[in-house]
């Protein structure tokens, strides 16, 4: 019998984009309650692939026919692309022109989502 709170996180994201430039996220904070605890998060969110299977399921598409649209080349594109969806990369937010230099390589790279056609 498991003795303990289960530890559960939002998402694994690294950082986000503030007023004031970029900041921790969620994940480094998941992870080191996971060291701290030898207990590994139940994730809810990205970039955990039931996140964008129930995605799918609710929209009742399969996945070629969705696209993940977001500014995060690992926690959003990587993510969704492996789950099988399209990843669009917006120019926004938090993008670095280093994001297109790594090993991911989106369907897509957009300025804008204004720029979005269905």
């Amino acid at each position: 019998m498991e003795h303990g709170a289960r530890l559960i996180g939002l998402g694994r994201t690294r950082y986000w984009q503030t007023d004031a430039g970029l900041q921790l996220d969620a994940g480094p904070f998941i992870a080191a309650l996971e060291y701290a605890t030898g207990r590994e998060a139940i994730i809810f969110g990205k970039p955990d692939r039931r996140f964008f299977e129930q995605i799918c399921a609710a929209l009742a598409l399969p996945p070629g026919q969705v696209a993940m649209v977001g500014d995060d080349i690992r926690t959003d594109v990587e993510a969704a692309m492996q789950a099988g969806l399209r990843g669009v990369l917006v120019r926004t937010g938090k993008f670095r022109p280093s994001d297109l230099e790594g090993p991911v390589r989106p369907d897509a790279v957009v300025d804008s989502v204004a720029n979005l056609h269905p």
